[in-house]
């Protein structure tokens, strides 16, 4: 039990509703099995009680380069039933945006080698992420030029020829 939490630490994983079930090696991957075990949610809308549904919707998670070896965490995630209107909740966690399947340490990393200008194909081979991804992250950089130190007068010399 005491390296599962080693793993948690290794990983850099801060909610404490994370458990490890398991490491699996698969070669030149590691998967850790992890569930989130939290308590059920009040509905925002309807403030009616939420009850736990008995299926649990698992995520991949490409996580950061554990040791040389790339890492995927799958992770359970509850889903939760409301009583009055019965809509489904799936719960959330600080290891991934609400509906996103990226952990936001990767999105991070995503950023910070653009900013080093890596090439994006090496980003993502590096991150087990697609281009696209990449890409999207790309877009999300609001680019200004800085207009207040062009010159006034612009003069262009034509050659005879």
């Amino acid at each position: 039990m005491e390296q599962l939490h080693f793993i948690t630490n290794l990983l850099g994983i801060k909610d404490t509703n994370i458990t490890i079930l398991d490491v699996l090696d698969a070669g030149t991957l590691k998967a850790i099995i992890a569930k989130l075990d939290c308590p059920a949610p009040k509905r925002p809308h309807c403030q009616g009680k939420m009850a736990k549904y008995d299926f649990q919707k698992e995520s991949k998670i490409p996580y950061l380069e554990c040791a040389g070896y790339k890492t995927l965490i799958r992770l359970r995630k509850p889903r939760f039933c409301c009583q009055d209107c019965g809509k489904m909740v799936v719960a959330e966690t600080s290891l991934v945006k609400k509906n996103h399947q990226i952990a936001t340490i990767v999105n991070q990393k995503i950023i910070q080698k653009l900013i080093e200008k890596v090439p994006m194909t090496a980003i993502s081979e590096s991150l087990s992420v697609s281009t696209s991804t990449v890409i999207r992250k790309l877009h999300e950089f609001k680019f200004k030029t800085d207009l207040s130190s062009l010159p006034t007068h612009n003069t262009v010399s034509r050659k005879a020829r």
